[in-house]
């Protein structure tokens, strides 16, 4: 190596740091404010999942436990595809009696990672100190982004592994250090080990690699061992698999998991989701569109999209109200996505076009349950150093105020959503903190009909859930309902007493919303990530059971 590379080399860690830095300050600043709110939606799978690291470490899916539609205990293992990485973060919270702010702190942690990374990749890949800056603060105000940072799910943790992954690989690339090669191999495997998609990054380096000048045969030649680590990630992620599956259950458990969840009559609505996240939670399309819009306009994919987005959206029955506005919306994100790549081919800008095949890695998604923007977020840095080359390319009297407006609005959605959820999820801790702790305290049984961050507050604070096999509840006994929760409600084949009721009600805004087509964590509950709404929020109930069914056999 040249002296000049290696003094290139030295400064690029440098340069990564002071690139980040404003984007990790933004982080901090849109996120702190919550390092107290309540657990939500799936962290209580992953929290569980901790708990069981600590009984044992190498099997975090090795137990039983209700929830969702099931009305008796599953395996862990039947339930969960993700692999092992959230459930090690998450250790400090449950060795800190599930202390709220160490698990925000962990996911915090993984984020200044992901910009850290992200800024670094951007220089690797061509672009300036303010370009890889600008990069990172996309990524740092990318609502989907801020939403799942405040979370103990591993979406962020996988962007975050993966994107390093990405920058490590191509610093073995330039560089040669074996080091460099260890940390990429992990990060890629870490990556998938969060969310199991992100292993497709792998393919993404391999493009990577691919983008320099010369005959496709120089470039494989030139990788030469810059190959290793790419091998080597896919089978580390494997072995981990293998050695941490659940010993009750069969080696493809978590692809048994993931097919269990799965099926064709997903796509259509997936594939929507798909393209709407690139234009509402994840600025691609939105800037991408006013650097291009008259290229845009004037090509058919955008009509096309819109029109098939429209006639998909109808024929799901329960949003065909919100067709007229889903649809075109889909159809702008799909155009978008078409221009990346035609633009790349007119220009013959290969590294466009492995970028742009990064904004692909979650397809393999449509088919399972739901796709919500969360599976997106291993692309997401990708997608800002995308935007962040063609707006560099404008100039930046161009490209300042498209960037500005960007963050703002990114920055301001992202505010909304977390609020949005925290209180969602701030009345199920409340409903546990006074209807359960203290009855439980007193020595009274206490049920609880319901799941999300409510199974956690509700089962810590000593609940029973009520399902169709023994124990069972008896006269006496009390049970709190979340009204709004999946699955099976054996409280309605009980004569009950309703105590005391509880809501969230107040006007405001709304993540989960399906009479407003609105679901930020599935598209299972609408297209749209946010909406304003005086209806009421989440309802729980208190009840004591006056007597049972005689077709019930008696608690053990």
């Amino acid at each position: 190596m040249s002296d000049g590379k290696a003094g290139a080399s030295d400064s690029r860690p440098r340069s990564a740091w002071k690139s980040a830095s404003p984007a990790i300050l933004v982080a901090a600043l849109l996120l702190i404010p919550f390092y107290h709110k309540a657990f939500t939606i799936d962290d209580t799978l992953f929290l569980k999942q901790a708990s069981q690291v600590l009984k044992d470490p190498l099997h975090p899916t090795a137990f039983s436990t209700v929830w969702s539609e099931a009305p008796v205990p599953l395996r862990m293992s039947a339930i969960m595809p993700s692999g092992p990485v959230m459930a090690y973060l998450l250790v400090p919270s449950i060795l800190l009696d599930g202390a709220e702010w160490a698990a925000h702190l962990a996911v915090l942690a993984t984020m200044f990672l992901a910009l850290l990374a992200t800024a670094s990749l951007a220089l690797r890949l061509g672009l300036d100190e303010a370009g890889a800056r600008w990069a990172a603060l996309l990524l740092a105000c990318t609502p989907s982004a801020i939403g799942m940072a405040a979370t103990a799910m591993p979406d962020v943790p996988a962007m975050a592994f993966g994107v390093l992954g990405l920058e490590r690989a191509l610093a073995f690339r330039q560089d040669r250090r074996w080091h460099q090669a260890a940390l990429s191999a992990l990060g890629l495997a870490l990556g998938a080990m969060a969310r199991p998609h992100a292993i497709l990054l792998v393919a993404v380096a391999g493009l990577l690699f691919l983008v320099q000048g010369g005959s496709l045969r120089d470039r494989i030649r030139g990788a030469g061992t810059a190959w290793l680590p790419l091998l080597a990630a896919p089978l580390l992620f494997l072995a981990v698999l293998v050695v941490m599956r659940d010993p009750a259950s069969g080696a493809g458990a978590s692809a048994l998991a993931a097919e269990t969840f799965s099926a064709l009559a997903f796509v259509r609505s997936n594939l929507v989701a798909y393209a709407v996240h690139w234009v509402l939670v994840i600025p691609l399309a939105l800037p991408w569109t006013v650097m291009r819009w008259k290229r845009l306009i004037r090509g058919p994919v955008l009509y096309i999209g819109a029109a098939a987005g429209t006639v998909a959206v109808a024929l799901a029955t329960e949003f065909h109200g919100y067709a007229p506005i889903v649809g075109p919306i889909a159809g702008l994100g799909l155009a978008v996505l078409w221009d990346v790549f035609a633009d790349a081919r007119t220009r013959r800008d290969r590294l466009q076009g492995a970028l742009g095949a990064a904004l692909m890695v979650p397809l393999p998604i449509v088919a399972y349950l739901h796709l919500p923007s969360k599976y997106l977020l291993v692309s997401a840095p990708a997608a800002a150093i995308l935007v962040v080359r063609a707006l560099r390319a404008r100039g930046p009297r161009f490209a300042r105020p498209v960037l500005a407006t960007t963050l703002v609005l990114g920055a301001a959605l992202g505010l909304l959503i977390v609020r949005a959820d925290a209180d969602f999820a701030g009345l199920a801790r409340r409903a546990t903190a006074e209807w359960i702790a203290p009855r439980v305290a007193e020595g009274k049984r206490v049920w609880f009909s319901g799941n999300w961050g409510f199974q956690w507050y509700a089962e810590k604070a000593g609940a029973r859930p009520l399902t169709i096999s023994p124990p069972l509840p008896y006269a006496g006994d009390f049970a709190v309902a979340d009204l709004d929760a999946f699955g099976f409600r054996i409280l309605e084949r009980n004569d009950l007493a309703t105590l005391a009721a509880m809501t969230e009600g107040k006007p405001g805004g709304r993540i989960i919303a399906p009479q407003q087509c609105t679901g930020f964590y599935s598209n299972g509950w609408g297209f749209l990530p946010w909406t304003w709404s005086s209806k009421v929020h989440k309802r729980f109930v208190l009840f004591q059971f006056v007597s049972r069914r005689r077709d019930l056999p008696p608690p053990k």
